[in-house]
C-alpha cells in the first residue's frame, strides 16, 4: 500500500480565486462536513491566465480539489465515493470542487514522526504511518489531523481502474503532483 498527498502543480498550472473575498472564509473551508444542501455555485476567476490550463486547478491549499468536466468524466465514481461534487462558475465556464467527506482515523500516531512546539504539543507530521486495515472503499480520503489542508489517496490496494493515480494517468489529466508520504 502506498499513500500520497495530492498537491496542485502551482508552478505550471492555473489558479482560481473567488470574486467575492468573503467566500474564502465563508464557503471555502472543507473540513469533512457536508456543504451540498446550502451550496450556491460560487463566482470565481482565473488568477494567473498566462499559466497552462490543466484539468485540475489550484485554490490555495484548502483541502479540496478543483477540476474540469474531463476530470469529472474520468473520475466520477471515485469522486462520488469520496464526497460531494460542488459546481463553481469560472468566467463563464463550469468547474467543480470535490468536498472530501471520507475523514478516516487511519493515522498511526505512535509510529508517525511529529514536529513539536516549544510547549511539547504536536505540530505538523514529518513522517506518516498508517493502519492498513482502516482504508476506505474509495481511494480519496482525509485524516482528522490534516483535514483542513490535505487530500490523500492510496494505491496498490484495489484494481487499477478503481484507483486515482492509474485513472489520472490513463486519461492524461494534468494539474496535480502526487507526493508519496507512506509505503508499507
Amino acid at each position: 500500500m502506498r499513500i500520497y498527498k495530492i498537491k496542485e502543480d502551482t508552478n505550471n498550472y492555473q489558479w482560481v480565486m473567488p470574486k467575492n473575498k468573503d467566500d474564502i472564509f465563508e464557503n471555502l473551508s472543507f473540513e469533512c462536513h457536508s456543504k451540498e444542501s446550502k451550496w450556491q455555485p460560487l463566482e470565481m476567476f482565473v488568477f494567473n491566465p498566462q499559466k497552462k490550463q490543466g484539468n485540475f486547478y489550484t485554490l490555495g491549499g484548502i483541502g479540496a480539489l478543483v477540476f474540469d468536466e474531463q476530470a469529472l468524466d474520468a473520475m466520477l465514481t471515485i469522486f462520488e465515493m469520496a464526497g460531494e461534487i460542488l459546481p463553481i462558475n469560472v468566467e463563464g465556464a463550469s468547474l467543480y470542487i470535490l468536498n472530501v467527506l471520507d475523514c478516516v482515523n487511519c493515522l498511526d500516531k505512535d509510529k508517525s514522526i511529529w514536529d513539536y512546539y516549544e510547549d511539547g504539543s504536536r505540530g505538523r507530521i514529518l513522517s506518516y504511518s498508517f493502519y492498513k486495515d482502516r482504508m476506505t472503499e474509495g481511494s480519496i480520503f482525509k485524516i482528522p489531523e490534516t483535514c483542513k489542508t490535505e487530500v490523500l489517496i492510496y494505491s496498490d490496494i484495489k484494481n487499477k481502474e478503481e484507483e486515482f493515480i492509474p485513472l489520472y494517468e490513463k486519461h492524461k489529466l494534468t494539474g496535480l503532483i502526487f507526493e508519496e508520504i507512506y509505503s508499507g
